[in-house]
């Protein structure tokens, strides 16, 4: 499942300065000029300079484990809250009261989880960032 699934992040769009688009094993997206994107071995972190925002996205696949199993694993992780799935097998959570948000979906042979934190002061660049990917 090679598709970009916006989902329980819908955001306001603000103008902002922006890199050029990044590339990634699964994806591509634009960071902006002060935001610092990273990726090790399935996990891209894109992070603003000042710490007070970051982006996680980690896509792979899922390694015998359901979509489930896998946001069960992410939410005691981060210590979120409840877990809300939809029709359609996408898990949701927020973390850090309430200041982060955790989406999972997939299938059988490919997996993504986006972690978002820091909208107080990130949410429209956050949400520009989440608005450019593009999956490969």
């Amino acid at each position: 499942m090679k598709r970009v699934i916006i989902f329980a992040m819908i955001f306001i769009l603000a103008s902002s300065a922006y890199a050029e688009i990044q590339e990634f094993k699964y994806f591509s997206v634009d960071v902006p000029d002060d935001w610092t994107a990273e990726e090790e071995n399935d996990e891209v972190r894109i992070t603003a300079d000042d710490k007070t925002g970051e982006l996680r996205i980690i896509a792979a696949e899922p390694e015998e484990k359901t979509i489930a199993e896998l946001a069960s694993n992410f939410l005691a992780e981060l210590g979120g809250s409840e877990l809300v799935s939809d029709d359609e097998g996408t898990y949701t959570f927020e973390f850090s009261d309430g200041e982060g948000q955790a989406t999972i979906t997939g299938d059988e042979n490919f997996y993504m989880v986006i972690m978002a934190s820091g909208f107080e002061k990130n949410g429209d660049t956050l949400g520009e960032i989440l608005n450019s990917l593009e999956m490969k």
